[in-house]
């Protein structure tokens, strides 16, 4: 046992309270953030090799002539479910459910298809864009045309000829068309503007063949009685 009046520790007149070593929270911080960082790197590691698996995939697909598919169409950068309708090297013509146009694509370019209710899908989107542009369509202005080529994958022709207009959700109709809304490629500030316009542009063909449609029902109707 200790004697009484033994001194053990004698503070320093010169010590301030608040100096004190911070050494042992450092290395632990720095021990903490590396775990961290390993566990990012190798969470990032994990889905670039899933993208890639993916990619691989893809790539793996061996497209065939009636192959359902999505790919990206030129005219909007949008993309829609399609049909192969024929093959031609790295290309092939795509035929896109329900609106009828066609274009060649890169066979590298072609996604899996969503199944047949997304098929099912963009075809009724399609018919609604038909009703829409017709009851837009007014005989006092005559509407853009543009040229149309049927499309052949001749194994003698040495160039693909392909149908290709400008708008997907604007059918082939039998008839006029309604002139298409114009194309934008202005900068992001102007895309409030361009959603405006492509909102009052829709709603006014959709007003036109509501009107329209109660008008014809209303004269069946009278036709009837």
């Amino acid at each position: 046992m200790m004697a009484s009046g033994n001194v053990l520790w004698t503070r320093n007149a010169n010590e301030d309270d608040e100096i004190w070593d911070d050494t042992e929270i450092v290395v632990a911080y720095d021990r903490a953030m590396s775990k961290i960082k390993a566990e990012v790197s190798k969470r990032s590691k994990q889905r670039l090799g899933e993208a890639s698996s993916n990619k691989g995939d893809q790539n793996a697909v061996e497209w065939k002539q009636g192959d359902y598919c999505r790919c990206v169409y030129s005219g909007d950068n949008q993309v829609y479910e399609a049909k192969i309708k024929c093959i031609k090297g790295n290309h092939c013509i795509v035929h896109y459910i329900g609106y009828g146009n066609e274009e060649s694509i890169q066979l590298s370019d072609l996604s899996p298809s969503e199944g047949k209710k997304a098929r099912q899908i963009q075809q009724a989107r399609a018919r609604s864009a038909v009703h829409t542009s017709s009851a837009a369509c007014s005989p006092k202005h005559s509407p853009r045309s543009f040229p149309k080529v049927s499309p052949s994958c001749s194994p003698q022709q040495d160039s693909w000829n392909y149908s290709h207009s400008l708008y997907p959700d604007m059918p082939r109709l039998q008839g006029i068309l309604p002139p298409p809304p114009p194309i934008f490629n202005g900068n992001g500030k102007d895309d409030d503007a361009l959603a405006s316009m492509l909102m009052s542009w829709y709603m006014s063909g959709y007003h036109t063949g509501y009107y329209q449609a109660l008008t014809e029902s209303k004269t069946g109707n009278r036709h009837q009685d």
